[in-house]
C-alpha cells in the first residue's frame, strides 16, 4: 500500500518496546515541519486534515489542539467533544492542559516538539499518553486551537483502557510522576492547580474506580493511589477547579474523592441494575 501510495511516506519498523517506544524512534528519524500522532485503530476526516495542513502552513502554530469524536467499531457516533470554538485562535495554557490529555489531540511543530526537553514516557501500559502530553503542552508553553473535528477515536471492547493488564493497577501514577520530575519547578509552579487537577481527576479519582472495577477493587492499589497524590499535592483538597469542573460535581467522584468506597460499590451495583 505504501509502495503505491503518491505520498512520500517513510516506514521504520523496531522491535516491540511499546507505543511511546515507537513513536520516539519514529520522532528521532521524521523530517518534517510538524508531528501527528496517530493511535493505529483510530481514523481521521480527510478533508477536515486539508484544511488544517493549510493552516499549518499559513500560521506556524508550536501546537494545534482541534476536536474529536468517538466512533464504535462500525463508525457509529457515540460522543462528540467539541471542546475549542470554529476560528482558529490561541488559547490559555492554563485551559488547553485540561483538555489535553491524549498526544493525538495535537499537531505539534517538530523543532518545538524536540527542543521542549521531554521525553515521552515508556515503560507502562496505560497512562502513558496522558502523562506525554501533558507535560509537553507545560513545557513548550503555547497552543492554539481550531474548532474543526479532525480525528476519529474508535473505542474498542478489548482495549487497553477497557481491559487492562493485570500488573498495570499503578501505572497512571508511575507515568505522571515520570513526567513531572521532567519539567522545571518553575514550570510545575505556573501551572501548579492544572497538574493537580490533572493527578485529582485522572489518578485519584479515575485510577480508583479502574482499580474498582478491574483489578478487584485492590486494596494496597488504592491505598498507594490516594497516598501519592496526597504527598504530591498535600492541599489538593482546595483545588479550585473542584468547584468549577462539571466531572466534579458527578456522584462517582463525589464517592471517590471522599474515599467513600463503599458507597461506591452500592452505587456502582445500583446503576448496573437499573442499566
Amino acid at each position: 500500500m505504501i509502495d503505491c501510495s503518491p505520498l512520500d511516506i517513510q516506514y521504520y519498523k523496531k522491535e516491540n518496546g511499546g507505543q511511546n517506544s515507537a513513536r520516539e524512534y519514529g520522532l528521532e528519524r521524521s523530517g518534517g515541519q510538524h508531528i501527528f500522532f496517530m493511535d493505529a485503530d483510530d481514523y481521521v476526516d480527510t478533508i477536515v486534515l486539508d484544511k488544517i495542513i493549510d493552516l499549518l502552513k499559513r500560521r506556524h502554530p508550536r501546537v494545534l489542539a482541534f476536536n474529536y469524536d468517538v466512533r464504535s467499531p462500525d463508525g457509529t457516533l457515540l460522543e462528540k467533544h467539541d471542546r475549542w470554538p470554529k476560528e482558529y485562535s490561541e488559547a490559555s495554557v492554563h485551559t488547553g492542559l485540561l483538555y489535553s490529555d491524549s498526544l493525538w489531540l495535537q499537531i505539534y511543530e517538530h523543532r518545538a516538539l524536540c527542543e521542549c526537553g521531554i521525553h515521552l514516557v515508556q515503560g507502562v501500559k496505560i497512562g502513558e499518553d496522558f502523562a506525554s502530553a501533558t507535560a509537553i503542552l507545560a513545557a513548550i508553553g503555547e497552543e492554539y486551537t481550531v474548532g474543526e473535528c479532525l480525528y476519529h477515536y474508535v473505542r474498542r471492547p478489548g482495549s487497553t483502557l477497557q481491559s487492562p493488564p493485570k500488573d498495570s493497577a499503578l501505572d497512571i501514577v508511575r507515568a505522571f510522576d515520570a513526567a513531572l520530575q521532567q519539567l522545571t519547578e518553575p514550570i510545575q509552579t505556573e501551572y501548579h492547580d492544572e497538574l493537580e487537577w490533572l493527578a485529582i481527576l485522572h489518578i485519584l479519582v479515575y485510577n480508583s474506580i479502574r482499580i474498582l472495577e478491574s483489578f478487584d477493587g485492590n486494596k494496597e492499589a488504592l491505598r498507594k493511589t490516594r497516598e501519592w497524590v496526597e504527598e504530591k499535592y498535600p492541599n489538593w483538597q482546595k483545588n479550585n477547579y473542584l468547584r468549577t469542573e462539571l466531572v466534579a460535581k458527578g456522584i462517582s467522584f463525589q464517592l471517590i474523592k471522599n474515599n467513600w468506597i463503599a458507597l461506591y460499590r452500592c452505587f456502582n451495583k445500583i446503576k448496573k441494575i437499573i442499566k
